[in-house]
């Protein structure tokens, strides 16, 4: 294996885990993470898309399963994951899961030097963040009230929950 499990980006769990389900291409694996709204979660555009994927192929994790053809649009490959791909994803979800990982984030960073502003600059700005939060928790409450009309588990839905309590702790 040429990458180590938990060297895999969010965007490459997501593509392993949505070829799990059945073959795609790449178009329409982005427009299932935008459907299921893990653009919240991953950083998702076409280049870094189509960069992970072919990085997936060249691991031997997914390969073609065919080539489409629909009137005059360019050629599409729908790809699937392969047995390897299916056991790298669940190794690394497993990794991920068990391991809690030291994360930098650049928030931390702004606390830790937060003393050289003056007292009412840095309060104006955690007060503009703590309404930003406010405002993304929000709409992440709708979301998940909307894909739970939808009939999806819990389960599926946990990142969610997790994001709305870790904002709303981040504000208090």
């Amino acid at each position: 294996m040429s990458e180590s499990v938990t060297e895999i980006s969010g965007l490459g769990l997501s593509i392993l885990s949505l070829l799990d389900e059945r073959p795609m291409h790449p178009y329409e694996l982005a427009a299932t993470m935008r459907h299921r709204h893990q653009d919240e979660f991953i950083r998702l555009n076409f280049g870094s898309l189509y960069h992970t994927v072919d990085a997936l192929e060249r691991s031997g994790w997914i390969v073609p399963a065919e080539r489409e053809k629909e009137g005059r649009r360019p050629e599409r490959t729908i790809y699937r994951i392969t047995e390897s791909g299916r056991d790298v994803l669940a190794r690394t979800l497993g990794d991920i899961l068990a391991r809690p990982r030291r994360e930098y984030p650049h928030f931390a960073a702004g606390l830790m030097f937060m003393h050289r502003l003056r007292r009412k600059e840095a309060m104006e700005h955690l007060k503009a963040r703590a309404a930003a939060l406010k405002e993304t928790s929000e709409k992440l409450v709708s979301i998940l009230a909307e894909v739970r009309a939808e009939g999806v588990s819990r389960l599926a839905l946990i990142e969610l929950e997790h994001k709305i309590a870790m904002l709303d702790a981040e504000r208090r």
